[in-house]
Formats: structure tokens, C-alpha cells, sequence
């Protein structure tokens, strides 16, 4: 049910890391929830690399205390007095953004990720690492019946991410990519690009990952092997990558076709070298970024994961293990996508 404006003063049972080096410990704050705006009950929350690296402080620009996690799913519990198209009960997922302005140049052409008034997790917000959150209903997507609570939650910014950055290439049909590093964003992208009918070329340091890569029906390439990568010089239509450490972007850019892209979704955490002559070198090639999408693009995504059946691989723990969870994937020890489940999900499904 809708409540009266005087009602809407949440009190959030969350965790926070108060300072870097911390463990997440017991963080309660308060939230209104405006007209616009529902109260989610969150059962299912990711911790992933990204996580960490706000955690962490690894860009030197991360606001302590901070409540991680920007993938969630959970059911609607109350509402705004001007929200109508959810409602309690609702299964929904929640991403990295959690509101925009709806009236500058960006919301208006519906690339509402752009808005320089945006509300973000880790930035200018709490996350998922809490029993609730409050989010703008437009940013509030409900889950479509086929897809299961713990397997969508990686699909609200991995998913959402290579979604994206794939969509907006307008890749001719059949393309061949390369897809660099294989973690969380990469795998997502090697289901995405399959279920799109490109043959997808998994570039990853890792020999360990060539089951996974042969069942997400990619190919293995050996991205430390330079004689393996130059032979294949010139021969994709677009290489994504998904890495957040440096990396050889020049190396990269020899993988184009004439007119090929590439797009980063991932940001190392140190600059990366350029030689410029590669992009005009024998053709006309070109590097963008993606950051995460539009609701347009969530509801698109949602629709086409359903549709081909798209699963992250991931491993679910309770949500009491926490800090368990942070550490694991601080030291790499978990090789698919993590997600924190409430106690009682039966409801989420």
C-alpha cells in the first residue's frame, strides 16, 4: 500500500566499512522515502571485484562510511505516494543507479545513466549490504517470471554492463569478438554475445578457465602467448574489455578489423599507454567506453535473458558471511559471481 508522507521515515539495518582496511560491521541510517520512491526488503545482494575496489579505496575517491554492493534483488515492501506502476510483494532487481534528475538533456533523451544529477551506489548512496534500500521506482525493474532471485542479481550491472556496450556497437551479424579477461563481466559477455549469434574469442591469462570458456561456447585464447595473439591480427569486428587492472591496450587494438571497435567497460586502476598511429593504421578503428545502460537498456536485457535462458555462474552465500564473502574476493578465491542471500527468500523465488 501507498503510506502518508508522515510515515515514510525508514530506519536501514545495514553494514558499512567505516574507514579502509575495515571489516563491514552493523551501520544503521535513516531514509525518507520520497514520492517517487519505494522501500525494497533486499534477499539476494552481489559482492564483486568492483565491490572490493570501493572497499578498498583503490581510486583514492571512496567515501567512508560506505555500504557496499550494487547488484540486488528483493521484494517491494512500500511505496511512494506517487508511484503506480509497482506495488507490494513486487520481485524487483536494483543496479549501480538508484535516480536521476528525469529533466536535464540525458534523462530526456533516455540515457538517464549520463544524468550529472544521478544517484549512485558507493558515490552518493548505500547499497546492497543491508536488510533494505530505498531507490527511485524507475529504477526499481521488475524480474520477468523465467529468471530465478540469486541468478538475476549479477545481470543488474555485469549483465547490464556487456548488455550495453555490445548493443550499442551494432555489430553486423555473426561478428567475431574478442572478449578480454573472463571474470564476472567477461563471462557475462561471452553468454550475451552468444545468444546474439557472434563468435565470441575469450582472451585470458588464465589456462585454468578453458572448460568454463568452452561451455559458455567460446574459444580460448591464450592472452599471455604473443605469438597466438598476433596471429589473429586484424581478424575481429570488436574487442570488449572487461578488465579492471592494466593492460596492453595497443596489443588490443592490433586484434581489429578497418572499421573495428573498442569498447572498455571496466576501469583499470592506473593509466593506460597509447600508440595513437594504430587507430588510422590501414583502417579506421576506434575505442569507447560503456557505462552501465539505460532503463531502456535494463528492460531490454531483462527480456533477452529470459528469453535465451541467460544464467550467471555463481555461488550463494548467507548473508551473515559477509565479511567471509569480501575477503574471498579480495584474494581471488572465487571464481564466479558471489551473492549474499537473506535468511528467509522463499518469497523471491
Amino acid at each position: 500500500m501507498s503510506l502518508g508522507y508522515a510515515d515514510l521515515l525508514m530506519e536501514i539495518q545495514a553494514y558499512a566499512i567505516m574507514e579502509r582496511g575495515a571489516v563491514a560491521t552493523p551501520f544503521t541510517y535513516q531514509r525518507e522515502i520520497g514520492a517517487h520512491e519505494v522501500l525494497v526488503r533486499i534477499t539476494h545482494r552481489s559482492i564483486a571485484t568492483g565491490d572490493v575496489q570501493f572497499i578498498d579505496n583503490a581510486w583514492n575517491d571512496t567515501r567512508y562510511p560506505l555500504v557496499p554492493s550494487h547488484e540486488m534483488v528483493g521484494l517491494v515492501e512500500q511505496t511512494g505516494p506517487d508511484v503506480a506502476e509497482l506495488a507490494p510483494g513486487d520481485r524487483v532487481g536494483v543496479g549501480f543507479q538508484l535516480g536521476a534528475c528525469f529533466a536535464c538533456t540525458y534523462c530526456l533523451r533516455g540515457v538517464e545513466q549520463f544524468c550529472q544529477q544521478q544517484t549512485v551506489v558507493g558515490v552518493n548512496a548505500y547499497g546492497g549490504l543491508a536488510e533494505q534500500i530505498v531507490v527511485d521506482s524507475r529504477f526499481a525493474f521488475q524480474l520477468p517470471a523465467a529468471l530465478d532471485a540469486a541468478a538475476a542479481v549479477p545481470l543488474f550491472s555485469s549483465g547490464l554492463t556487456v548488455y550495453s556496450a555490445t548493443t550499442n556497437a551494432q555489430l553486423p551479424a555473426a561478428a567475431r569478438v574478442a572478449v578480454i579477461g573472463i571474470g564476472g563481466l567477461g563471462r557475462m559477455a561471452l553468454q550475451f554475445l552468444r545468444s546474439f549469434g557472434h563468435e565470441a574469442v575469450a582472451v585470458s591469462r588464465s589456462p585454468d578457465k578453458r572448460e568454463v570458456i568452452r561451455k559458455l561456447g567460446a574459444e580460448y585464447l591464450d592472452g599471455s602467448d604473443a605469438s597466438a595473439l598476433a596471429a589473429q591480427r586484424g581478424r575481429f569486428d570488436f574487442v570488449l574489455s572487461t578488465l579492471n587492472v592494466p593492460f596492453d591496450l595497443d596489443s588490443a587494438l592490433t586484434l581489429l578489423k578497418p572499421d573495428g571497435q573498442l569498447c572498455v567497460v571496466a576501469a583499470p586502476t592506473q593509466p593506460l599507454s597509447l600508440r595513437a598511429g594504430l587507430l588510422y593504421d590501414y583502417g579506421r578503428r576506434r575505442i569507447f567506453g560503456s557505462y552501465v545502460g539505460s532503463r531502456a537498456d535494463v528492460a531490454a536485457m531483462l527480456e533477452h535473458a529470459a528469453k535465451h535462458d541467460i544464467r550467471p555462474y555463481l555461488e550463494v552465500m548467507p548473508f551473515q558471511q559477509l565479511n567471509e564473502a569480501i575477503t574471498r574476493i579480495r584474494n581471488r578465491e572465487v571464481q564466479t559471481a558471489l551473492v549474499l542471500a537473506s535468511a528467509d527468500v522463499a518469497q523471491c523465488g
